[in-house]
């Protein structure tokens, strides 16, 4: 393995905990900005327009970096010039890069399926706990924790389940031949 391709996986790694987080991190997303909205209702315009401002910057910062390192992580390493300076041409790793990228996907599956499953048990507890007070699904404050940690249970699931769609999915573009130039 060359000191280029540990770099790929190593980004490659980084952008699948970049996927993730963004799934953590987009419910609490949208229930700032629910709460933001409720808060700025008797605001101006310009504060408004201001904070979606940098909600959108954010978002779409978030997403150049993720797709940087997800699909375009050659030029990012030539950019970055990650591969430059060392002594060994090679590593002497005997495992594919495919290979590392499917533990890689298997371990943030399990560590997402390790992180929700309590905290989904915990909510449904405390969902039926609270049934009795509440006559809708809806209106009961733990169904939306509950479904939260239910999708993210699924998608650790998914992630443990089906790596080797989602590596092959992340090397598509490496696999991909090089275009011909037109004669």
């Amino acid at each position: 393995m060359t000191p280029r391709d540990l770099f790929t996986v190593i980004l490659k790694i980084v952008s699948i905990y970049l996927i993730v987080e963004g799934f953590v991190l987009l419910p609490q997303m949208f229930f700032a900005i629910y709460q933001y909205g409720r808060m700025m209702a008797d605001s101006s315009q310009v504060d408004i327009l201001e904070a979606g401002f940098f909600i959108v910057l954010a978002i779409g910062i978030y997403i150049l970096v993720l797709r940087f390192c997800l699909f375009r992580t050659d030029w990012l390493v030539d950019k970055l010039r990650l591969d430059k300076g060392f002594s060994e041409e090679k590593f002497e790793i005997n495992i594919h890069r495919s290979t590392i990228l499917k533990i890689a996907v298997i371990v943030i599956g399990a560590i997402m399926v390790i992180d929700s499953l309590p905290l989904l048990c915990k909510q449904t507890v405390s969902y039926i706990q609270m049934s009795h007070s509440y006559t809708q699904f809806i209106d009961n404050r733990s169904s939306g924790w509950m479904v939260y940690y239910f999708v993210k249970f699924v998608v650790g699931f998914c992630l443990v389940s089906a790596s080797r769609p989602i590596v092959n999915l992340i090397e598509l573009k490496r696999k991909k031949p090089a275009p011909q130039p037109k004669e």
